[in-house]
């Protein structure tokens, strides 16, 4: 299973990027996040283990929103929201084995600083929301499981490089949803 999630991956990758020669005729902008500017970004990398012992790998999948909200020296504030989900698995023993699968939903934001290189766009941000576990665990006696509901608090740094006004890829470093992810983004104005 989890072979065929990263091998699904690695083929949506390479999808992308195929389709971005197809739209990069134009060139990139200089500065593709600036006030005024949206953009929406799908990715997907190792999730992180919010809830548990933090045993397993999991998948985890993240999309998010901003608005270039506040020019703040060379770079702009944003503001925006994100959701995302990660998924684990462990066995124990044969007898004993325990899933989590975890959603959380929050805002967030990220200061994006101009570089002045066409395409380039790096930033550093912070979410914060709310999350839910569904945990369960089943060992010798039966089957247990309990929701609890957690704050989503984390921090990340990302890069994105658009190919023309509109299209580009993204990844983010941190502890936000997943650990790192790499997908793409778009930009809607």
């Amino acid at each position: 299973m989890r072979r065929r999630i990263i091998a699904t991956g690695i083929w949506v990758v390479i999808g992308l990027l195929a389709m971005t020669h197809v739209y990069s005729q134009k060139s990139a902008p200089v500065d593709p996040m600036s006030e005024g500017s949206w953009v929406i970004s799908a990715s997907v990398g190792p999730g992180t283990h919010l809830f548990g012992n933090g045993y397993g790998f999991g998948p985890g999948f993240k999309f998010f929103f901003e608005n270039g909200t506040w020019q703040l020296g060379p770079g702009v504030l944003t503001m925006g929201g994100e959701v995302g989900f990660s998924f684990f698995s462990d066995y124990f023993s044969p007898g004993y084995r325990e899933t989590w699968l975890n959603f959380m939903f929050g805002a967030r934001s990220a200061y994006h600083y101009g570089w002045k290189v066409p395409g380039l766009d790096t930033y550093g941000g912070i979410p914060l929301g709310i999350g839910f576990s569904a945990y369960t665990f089943k060992d010798y006696p039966g089957r247990h499981s309990h929701q609890p509901v957690f704050p989503y608090v984390g921090a990340f740094v990302g890069t994105s490089y658009f190919f023309n006004d509109h299209i580009g890829l993204n990844g983010e470093l941190g502890f936000n949803v997943t650990y790192a992810n790499i997908g793409v983004i778009y930009k809607l104005r």
